[in-house]
């Protein structure tokens, strides 16, 4: 049994140290405070999870709607975009098809490329 890398033998060694340090007339009130400490300890941390839950609850909320705004922000210029990204192919096609044109008209052939081993 391990308790923050503390076995047992350590365990037992720190209870008799305390017995012996603190006296037993004295050690059910030690008990005493430290279970009221550990009580508090339990609630103060109860109390700051709980709040952590409600902010981050509210930023959750804000991230997902801020997430979902974005997305239709992205289909909308997505789709509006599209008209454009037809007319741009549909001009580069014209190009090329323009540009063999003059080629066969001129009789020019493509140069075969260079640099090729």
């Amino acid at each position: 049994m391990n308790f923050y890398g503390v076995g047992l033998p350590e365990i037992i060694l720190i209870l008799v140290l305390t017995l012996i340090v603190v006296g037993p007339q004295r050690l059910p009130e030690l008990a005493a405070q430290l279970a009221r400490l550990v009580r508090q300890t339990r609630r103060y941390a109860g109390q700051v999870t709980s709040q952590l839950k409600y902010e981050l609850g509210d930023v959750t909320q804000d991230y997902e709607d801020l997430r979902r705004e974005l997305q239709q922000l992205r289909q909308e210029l997505t789709q509006q975009a599209k008209p454009l990204q037809d007319e741009l192919d549909a001009a580069k096609a014209d190009l090329k098809a323009a540009k063999e044109s003059v080629e066969k008209a001129t009789g020019k052939e493509k140069p075969p490329s260079e640099g090729k081993s």
